[in-house]
């Protein structure tokens, strides 16, 4: 839980870094982005923590095939943004 707890930290204090170099409007929003970020990550890892420990853990056909899904359907919508 502690690498969980200091990842977590690190991309929030990497996010309110770069929102330093920015307007102040952009900076809220960069800093907000990096917390969602970070509480995201955190979560994922605490699921897979779980995963793993009740034996649900995913395969990694499972997690390849996921993978291919995002970037079939992220692909389509730069296509469709291209075209239109």
């Amino acid at each position: 839980m502690k690498k969980i707890a200091m990842t977590a930290v690190l991309l929030a204090s990497l996010g309110l870094l770069a929102a330093c170099e920015q307007e102040p409007e952009d900076k809220m929003e960069s800093a907000a982005d990096s917390m969602g970020d970070a509480a995201e990550e955190a979560g994922e890892a605490i699921e897979l923590k779980a995963r793993e420990a009740t034996g649900n853990e995913r395969t990694t056909g499972e997690k390849m095939e996921d993978g291919m899904e995002d970037a079939g359907e992220e692909m389509g919508e730069a296509y469709d943004d291209a075209v239109n």
